[in-house]
C-alpha cells in the first residue's frame, strides 16, 4: 500500500510539474507574441511616418517645381517677344517674386540670350553643355559660385529656358525629418541629401538593404530614406514600456489561471481519446424493421460511451467533441473493427442483403484513411453478403470534389450503399442528393415527431417523401416512437422503420438474443 501511494504522490508529483512547465511556457510564448505585436506596430507606424514624411518633402519640392513651370512659362513669352529691356524686368521680376528661384536662363542656338541677372550674367558654368533632361542636379564645379544647385528645363526653338533653384531651398525640404532619419533627394544619378552634399548614386549602391524612395508623381525625382529597423530596443522601451507592463502583467495571469486549471479539469477532448485508447466507445444497435411485418431488416451501428464511472454516456454529450477535435476519425475506426469482431461470430444467422449501417462524417470522408478504412473494414465480412452502408452525417459540410465523388462511386461499385443520414438538419441536403450517389434518405426524428392528429401537421414530411420517391430513393423513417406515427408511414408505403416503437439501441449481447428470436425469412428485400 506505501508503495502504491508513494507511486501515486510520485506521479502527482510529475504532473504538477508538467502543469507549472506549461503554464510556463505558454505565459511565456504570449509575452513573446505580444511583445513581438507590439514591436510590429510600433515598427510599422514608424515606417508609415517615415513614408508620410518622405511624401510630404516631395509635395514641398513639387511647389517649388510648379514655381519654376509658372517662372518657364514666362521665360517663353520672353523667348518669343525678344530679349529687351522689358524682357530682362520680367524674367528679373519673375526670379525675385518667386521665393525659391535663383536665376532663369533662356539660351538659344547654344549660347546666353537672356538672364534674370543684370548684365545677362550667369551663375552656371557653360550652360550650354548640359544635357537637356527636365531636372538636373548641378555638381558645385559646375557653378561659379561653387554650391549645387537644381535646374528646371524646357525646351522651346531653337534653345531652352533654365530655371535654377538654391540648394538651401532643398535642405529645408529635406529637413522636414523626425527620428534623426535622413531623406536624400534624388534626380538621375545624383543624390542631394539634407546636408547640401551632391554624390553619384553609385557611390551609395548596396549600402543598405533598407533603403526605399518616394517617387514623385509629377516630376522626374524621388525621396530615399532608410527603413526604421525592425526590431529596436530603444524605441521598444521608450514607446511600448505600458504595452509591456500590461503583457507581463497578462502573462503572469494566464499562467497562474491555466495551472490553477490543469490541475483541476482534463480536457473533454484528453477524456475522449483516453475513452476510444481504452475501448470504453462501444457499438450499439438499432434494428430497421419492416413497419407493416414488423421484421427486421438490418441495424445501424450507434456510439456509446460506457465509461467506469458514470456509466453509459449519451452520444449528445461526446460526438460534437469528437467531430470539433477530430477524433471522429479514430472513434469511427474503433466501431468499425469492433463491428466485424462482434459480427464474425454471427454470421450463420444473419440472411443475404442484411443491412449494417455506420455514420461516417464529412472530416473522415475527406481525410486520405477513408479509402482504406473503408476497404478494411468491407474485407471483415468476406464470405458473407451483407449490405454496408455508409450513413452520411450532415452535422459538418462536405466538401465535395471530383476526388470525393470518384472515391464514393468506386465504393459503390464494390457494394457499398450510402444513406443521407438526418436529412433536411444540416448542411447542403439537397445538394448533397445532386452531386452523389446516394441509395437512402434517413428522414430525421424532428420531422417525424411532427406527426399527429392536427391537420397540416405533415404538411413539411410529404414534400420531403415526395421528392424522395421522385428521385428513387429508398427512405428511412427514423424517430418513430406511436401508432400513429407509424399509420401514417404506412399510408404513405415508408417500409423501413427506426425507432423506439420496435427497438432502442441495444448491446450486442441483446442483439443477438433479437437475432436467435427471428428466423433467416424474416428479412425485408428491397
Amino acid at each position: 500500500m506505501a508503495l502504491l501511494q508513494n507511486g501515486s504522490a510520485s506521479n502527482r508529483k510529475e504532473i504538477l510539474v508538467r502543469h507549472t512547465l506549461f503554464s510556463v511556457l505558454i505565459a511565456t510564448l504570449l509575452l513573446l507574441v505580444g511583445t513581438l505585436v507590439v514591436n510590429w506596430q510600433l515598427w510599422h507606424s514608424s515606417d508609415s511616418d517615415r513614408a508620410a514624411t518622405a511624401g510630404h518633402i516631395a509635395r514641398k519640392i513639387d511647389a517649388i517645381l510648379d514655381e519654376a513651370r509658372d517662372a518657364t512659362n514666362t521665360a517663353t513669352r520672353v523667348a518669343l517677344n525678344g530679349c529687351s529691356a522689358q524682357g530682362e524686368f520680367e524674367l528679373g521680376t519673375e526670379a525675385a517674386l518667386q521665393p525659391h528661384l535663383r536665376t532663369i536662363i533662356i539660351l538659344k542656338n547654344d549660347s546666353v540670350w537672356c538672364t534674370s541677372l543684370p548684365g545677362s550674367r550667369v551663375l552656371i558654368v557653360k550652360p550650354e553643355a548640359i544635357s537637356d533632361d527636365n531636372l538636373l542636379l548641378m555638381m558645385p564645379q559646375s557653378m561659379v559660385n561653387g554650391l549645387p544647385v537644381l535646374i528646371f528645363q524646357t525646351l522651346i526653338p531653337d534653345g531652352k529656358v533654365i530655371v535654377s533653384i538654391s540648394d538651401a531651398h532643398l535642405r529645408d525640404a529635406l529637413n522636414s525629418s523626425f527620428e534623426n532619419t535622413r531623406f536624400s533627394f534624388v534626380v538621375g544619378n545624383r543624390v542631394f541629401d539634407n546636408n547640401g552634399k551632391v554624390v553619384s548614386l553609385k557611390t551609395l549602391s548596396g549600402v543598405s538593404a533598407t533603403r526605399t524612395s518616394y517617387a514623385s508623381t509629377r516630376y522626374p525625382f524621388r525621396i530615399e530614406y532608410h527603413r526604421p529597423a525592425f526590431f529596436n530596443l530603444t524605441r521598444l522601451m521608450h514607446q511600448g514600456t505600458l504595452f509591456l507592463l500590461l503583457l507581463f502583467l497578462l502573462s503572469f495571469t494566464v499562467a497562474f489561471l491555466l495551472r490553477r486549471y490543469l490541475d483541476k479539469y482534463t480536457t473533454p477532448e484528453e477524456n475522449l481519446r483516453k475513452a476510444i485508447q481504452n475501448g470504453e466507445i462501444i457499438p450499439f444497435y438499432q434494428p430497421v424493421v419492416n413497419g407493416r411485418t414488423g421484421a427486421m431488416y438490418g441495424v445501424e451501428v450507434l456510439a456509446r460511451w460506457k465509461h467506469p464511472k458514470a456509466g453509459f454516456i449519451s452520444p449528445a454529450v461526446f460526438i460534437p467533441t469528437a467531430e470539433k477535435t477530430g477524433l471522429i476519425i479514430p472513434l469511427t475506426k474503433s466501431l468499425m473493427r469492433q463491428v466485424v469482431a462482434q459480427m464474425r461470430p454471427i454470421f450463420g444467422k444473419l440472411p443475404d442483403g442484411f443491412h449494417i449501417g455506420i455514420n461516417i462524417s464529412a472530416s473522415h470522408i475527406n481525410s486520405p484513411c477513408f479509402m482504406h478504412d473503408c476497404l478494411q473494414y468491407q474485407r471483415g465480412f468476406d464470405g458473407k453478403k451483407v449490405r454496408l452502408v455508409l450513413e452520411v452525417t450532415e452535422r459538418e459540410p462536405l466538401l465535395i470534389n471530383n476526388d470525393l465523388i470518384n472515391n464514393l462511386n468506386t465504393l459503390h461499385s464494390k457494394g457499398f450503399g450510402f444513406a443521407l443520414d438526418d436529412f433536411g438538419t444540416g448542411y447542403s441536403g439537397l445538394s448533397y442528393l445532386n452531386d452523389l450517389h446516394i441509395d437512402y434518405i434517413k428522414i430525421d426524428k424532428s420531422f417525424v415527431s411532427r406527426v399527429s392528429h392536427i391537420a397540416d401537421s405533415t404538411l413539411l414530411l410529404d414534400c420531403v417523401i415526395e421528392m424522395a420517391k421522385k428521385l428513387s430513393l429508398h427512405i428511412v423513417a427514423e424517430g418513430v416512437e406511436t401508432k400513429e406515427q407509424l399509420d401514417y408511414l404506412n399510408r404513405q408505403n415508408i417500409t423501413l422503420i427506426q425507432g423506439y416503437y420496435f427497438w432502442k439501441p441495444v448491446s450486442y449481447i441483446n442483439l443477438i438474443k433479437i437475432l436467435l428470436s427471428k428466423s433467416k425469412e424474416e428479412t425485408v428485400e428491397i
